[in-house]
């Protein structure tokens, strides 16, 4: 073994969930198709959170890594999925809102 794992070499590890990036990059035009919704940090934390929670994670530990999962990230049906779960996540909160 290379080195005692320690704590703080644990707070060093870097991990990226690009599903989570996919996310951020829909969510205005997801939302576009709620104009009610209340855009409040909470709901809209729970709508990203909700719609995370019914996708595949898709972890990367380095750019490189983080290069190839984004090429697969562009496939139509990976983006159908993110659409659809961030849609009924928003339909959801958009029906039960937990305002600030």
């Amino acid at each position: 073994m290379a080195g005692k794992l320690t704590s703080d070499k644990l707070k060093d590890l870097t991990v990226t969930n690009v599903m989570e990036m996919v996310v951020d990059e829909q969510f205005p035009i997801v939302m576009q198709n709620f104009p009610d919704a209340c855009c409040c940090t909470q709901c809209l934390s729970d709508i990203k959170a909700l719609a995370l929670n019914n996708l595949k994670p898709h972890y990367v530990s380095s750019d490189r890594g983080n290069l190839f999962e984004r090429i697969n990230t562009s496939d139509m049906m990976v983006k159908v999925d993110v659409l659809r779960a961030m849609t009924e996540a928003a339909e959801k909160v958009t029906r039960n809102p937990r305002h600030e």
